[in-house]
């Protein structure tokens, strides 16, 4: 079997679901079924011929890749990804550090991981992942300790929905594809911090469509939710998170601020830019106390 070519890193809650997708549809490119393999974290174990086995029937002319968020912030993956395949692409999408914290809290409400109804305050100690996964300089630093800088593209998630096409057309050329269509899934939004007011229904979703999904029959998923009457069930039970929690209070977004300051500029720098796509960026430019720069 031949190596993997591309992995997709992260990070959490950036749009790393619509790569994904837009790369799945692409004719030189085959993902594995399943999205989040966790290779180099969780499933290292495993070893490279369970690895590989995941991307089945590639042909020769096509490349193979797959997107796990949980190598971003991993001290692991890095290196564990370095000594498979050192010619590894990598793509990195980034958001907002403080939007991204908070859709990381909603994320565990919805996973049933925290109480519903706790707010982003009391949670924010107790879960060091939050900020850990928005400690953008130390997690991209990680991975260029062992990869050069041309190997690994980095994206905004901000930008990917103001301009999906623009960013499709540089992920293939990091890549060296050439962009032969329009993917389908170019213009779609992943809101993965939907939930449902019956709890049933919300079960049923999530454990009959990931069996179905492990089962290969992940258009079914997708045809099953636009059928009429499902689709009219599962838009009156529907809910979003951000309706039900409270946004993160004017005191902690200026001490997320403080903290995240270091990793923004950092990002600024790597990618030449003298202003980033983030209101957290803007608010620090901008504010009575002027902190970028």
């Amino acid at each position: 079997m031949t190596k993997v070519d591309f992995i997709g890193i992260g990070a959490q809650k950036a749009a790393t679901t619509w790569l994904h997708h837009v790369l799945s549809e692409h004719p030189s490119v085959v993902t594995s079924e399943t999205k989040e393999l966790n290779f180099f974290t969780a499933n290292f174990d495993r070893g490279y011929i369970w690895y590989e086995s995941c991307f089945k029937d590639v042909p020769d002319d096509c490349i193979k890749g797959e997107c796990s968020p949980t190598y971003f912030f991993s001290r692991d993956a890095a290196q564990r990804a370095w000594e498979y395949n050192p010619d590894l692409r990598l793509i990195c999408i980034l958001r907002d550090p403080i939007d991204r914290a908070f859709s990381n809290h909603m994320h565990e409400i919805r996973k049933g991981h925290i109480a519903p109804g706790t707010t982003f305050e009391s949670a924010l100690p107790h879960n060091p992942a939050y900020c850990q996964q928005s400690s953008y300089k130390a997690n991209i630093e990680a991975w260029l300790d062992f990869f050069d800088r041309d190997a690994l593209l980095l994206l905004f998630s901000e930008e990917v929905a103001a301009d999906p096409l623009g960013t499709y057309d540089g992920i293939c050329a990091h890549l060296n594809i050439p962009r032969e269509v329009e993917p389908g899934a170019i213009s779609e939004r992943h809101h993965e911090n939907i939930t449902y007011k019956n709890p049933t229904v919300q079960r049923t979703l999530r454990y009959g469509g990931d069996a179905m999904r492990s089962l290969g029959m992940k258009g079914l998923v997708k045809n099953l939710k636009e059928v009429p009457g499902v689709k009219q069930a599962l838009s009156m039970n529907k809910q979003h998170l951000k309706t039900t929690i409270a946004p993160p209070t004017h005191e902690t977004r200026e001490m997320l601020a403080d903290l995240f300051l270091p990793d923004m500029e950092y990002v600024a720098e790597l990618t030449g830019r003298d202003s980033l796509p983030w209101a957290t960026w803007r608010d620090m430019c901008t504010g009575s106390t002027k902190k970028v720069g």
